[in-house]
């Protein structure tokens, strides 16, 4: 591409920047792109604003949501960070689905539509419902263009252990889309390869994240949906 492509992201929390942003970086074969962290408050060099807030978690991206959407007089489509990015990435996790507003100390949400967990297997019954909660939090119906909704089934972490771990025997089970916590298999990572909860740690395991992208596509429906939609966002930026 003959123009930078510049990305914004609204995440949980920093470690799915650095996830999310590997994983970018796999999929345009390494061109140069710019990245912008637009929740959690904060910066891909200097980490989260101390005292965001927005709060981290799913609640803060709620709360981005909600204000880009009033920005934009009632919908994000028409908010200004679409004039100043061509792609806009917006990331819950899928286990999100199952909790309550008040739980994200949220008083008034646009309509009252979780939980909104499904029976899985499939895990699309749920990251269907949620995507649906997320467009309302943003004042859609249908995803706009160049917006990309990542929601990984049941977390991020499920695409980091298949990504560094693709031959974990607990993956190899199968429905791994729908265990829950599937972090707690990071901590049973081969001596030596464990990978702790923090920004640090993941920048470090960042290239190997992104090297195991193609495996992760190849076994987990949500990753492989999620490069299918931000490849064809991309395609509705170079049309424009």
């Amino acid at each position: 591409m003959s123009e930078l492509t510049r990305v914004a992201v609204a995440v949980e929390g920093p470690t799915d920047e650095v996830v999310i942003e590997a994983i970018i970086d796999t999929i345009l074969g390494g061109t140069e792109f710019e990245l912008q962290l637009l929740q959690p408050e904060g910066s891909s060099v200097f980490g989260t604003t101390a005292g965001s807030k927005r709060g981290l978690g799913w609640h803060g991206v709620f709360r981005w949501c909600r204000e880009a959407s009033t920005e934009g007089g009632g919908r994000v489509s028409s908010s200004a960070v679409f004039a100043h990015h061509d792609l806009v990435v917006v990331h819950v996790d899928a286990d999100v689905a199952g909790v309550t507003y008040e739980s994200g100390n949220i008083s008034f949400p646009p309509r009252v539509d979780l939980p909104c967990e499904q029976p899985c297997p499939p895990a699309s019954a749920t990251t269907d419902s949620l995507r649906d909660v997320v467009l309302n939090w943003l004042g859609e119906v249908d995803c706009p263009n160049r917006l990309v909704l990542c929601i990984p089934s049941k977390s991020m972490e499920a695409w980091v252990v298949v990504a560094l771990w693709p031959d974990n025997p607990v993956v190899g089970r199968g429905n791994w889309e729908c265990r829950k916590r599937p972090e707690t298999q990071l901590a049973a990572l081969p001596k030596g390869r464990k990978l702790a909860k923090t920004r640090a740690d993941y920048v470090t395991r960042a290239k190997e994240i992104g090297s195991g992208w193609s495996i992760t596509v190849s076994k987990l429906q949500e990753a492989k949906r999620f490069q299918t939609e931000f490849m064809a966002a991309l395609g509705s930026r170079q049309q424009r």
